[in-house]
């Protein structure tokens, strides 16, 4: 085992959250909004779908939120999936992805009735930290050559997550990351399909395969996964990791800490929801779309990577474009989440479109720095601009509790919310079968 990758397994093995309830309560907020997040897409065709098929599957894990069971290779798909459909799930700039998606789904897979909450929150609390130091090395260049990190990196944290969850050995912790590192795999171009949320699913899947193949088989892996000359990182990144260094950065404070998440309100990339802000500040000042000749977003240079669509065509291209957000914001006061599922965005903003422009023209910042100015000229020449640098949902502005129980309540209703919040009043103790019955349908198997 190489240097890079022992110390990768012994940060793992040795994490301990006893006296980081700072962590376990950012696990908390991030488990729920990972609930709003997948179980609002529930009631979507091709999600139940998708569900239907992962059913044909024989096994008796419970699908999150469906009437339908499978085996844990499949459900972590399904779960993944599901959580991604909306781009409702958070997002991580270290990462510039999302890895509560796959880790939740990982762990909702592998976990029992009898597992501990702190076990269960610490396991993803390692997944979260590997993946955000990893990517954290990687980005922007990782991001910004086509990758979609969602998948690249989750496959890694999830089987770090799985290891730490059931204290797998040295050995079988590094094959564990080998064979999630080997399936690392995402590309960006997906974004406004339904593959970009699938990168969750496959993910999710990868992680539990391998830890299903490692436990039932006698197969091997190497164990150098993270070596400093053809592992990893030498590969996707053609970097060095400096064992010492990551020993420094690991959980110091910790990547749910800083960078932080972002969470969301609406479905739609959260590189917008800064531009969201700014227009949303120039509405307030009276400015609306028929009194403007021109609006202009402005970022650092290749921080509107993740923003793919300058002119998309349907609602989920319009999800990755600032443009179709923008739109909906000066024209509406906010936006519609409805505009979001359209098969043909509308004419109006068609016509709209001439209107908006782009400028990569704003000094370079931090790689956990999101910025974004609007300026927007109105017919009489005058020009008006507007940036919000701590928008509702980012780290520095994270929701209050009223924004996550109106997430979840959008989900499943009021009544459901209530009784969730009561069954978890008391984590990070207890068990996850105290809240089994709420997360699964009667025809599956409940925790």
């Amino acid at each position: 085992m190489d240097a890079v990758t022992g110390t990768l397994v012994q940060l793992i093995r040795n994490t301990d959250l006893v006296r980081r309830p700072d962590l376990l309560r950012q696990d908390k907020i991030a488990f729920l909004d990972y609930l709003a997040s997948a179980l609002q897409a529930a009631r979507y065709p091709r999600v139940q779908e998708a569900a239907r098929w992962v059913g044909s599957f024989p096994g008796d894990t419970s699908l999150l939120g469906q009437p339908v069971t499978s085996h844990p290779i499949q459900a972590a798909f399904f779960n993944g999936f599901q959580s991604h459909y909306l781009d409702l799930d958070d997002a991580q700039s270290s990462i510039a992805g999302h890895f509560s998606t796959v880790l939740f789904s990982v762990l909702l897979a592998e976990s029992r009735p009898e597992t501990t909450v702190k076990e269960f929150l610490t396991a993803y609390t390692v997944g979260a930290e590997i993946e955000g130091l990893l990517g954290g090395y990687l980005n922007p260049k990782h991001k910004q050559q086509g990758w979609h990190s969602t998948g690249t990196l989750g496959s890694i944290g999830g089987a770090a997550a799985l290891a730490k969850l059931y204290g797998l050995d040295e050995t079988a912790t590094a094959r564990l990351l080998s064979l999630g590192a080997t399936q690392s795999a995402g590309l960006g171009l997906e974004a406004g399909s339904d593959a970009k949320p699938l990168h969750s699913g496959f993910a999710a899947r990868n992680a539990v395969f391998a830890f299903e193949l490692l436990q039932h088989t006698g197969v091997t892996a190497s164990e150098r996964p993270f070596n400093n000359q053809n592992g990893w990182q030498k590969v996707f990144g053609n970097l060095e990791l400096d064992p010492a260094e990551l020993q420094q950065r690991w959980l110091n404070p910790g990547q749910l800490l800083q960078p932080g998440l972002w969470m969301k309100l609406h479905p739609y990339c959260s590189a917008a929801i800064g531009g969201a802000a700014a227009c949303r500040e120039l509405y307030k000042q009276g400015l609306r779309l028929d009194g403007l000749r021109d609006v202009t977003f402005h970022f650092p240079p290749g921080a509107d990577t993740a923003l793919h669509y300058t002119a998309p065509t349907t609602g989920k291209e319009g999800k990755f474009s600032m443009e179709y957000v923008g739109w909906q914001v000066l024209t509406r006061g906010g936006e519609d989440d409805d505009l979001f599922e359209l098969p043909q965005v509308p004419e109006a903003f068609q016509k709209a479109l001439p209107k908006f422009h782009r400028m990569n023209d704003l000094p370079p910042v931090e790689k956990t720095v999101r910025r974004t100015v609007v300026t927007a000229t109105d017919l009489s020449g005058k020009t008006y601009r507007a940036e919000v640098p701590a928008p509702l949902g980012s780290p520095q502005h994270p929701f209050s509790e009223q924004d996550l129980e109106e997430k979840l309540a959008r989900a499943k209703g009021k009544k459901w919310t209530e009784e969730l919040l009561q069954q978890m009043a008391a984590w990070p103790e207890g068990t996850l079968g105290t809240i089994g019955s709420l997360l699964y349908e009667e025809k599956g198997r409940r925790a």
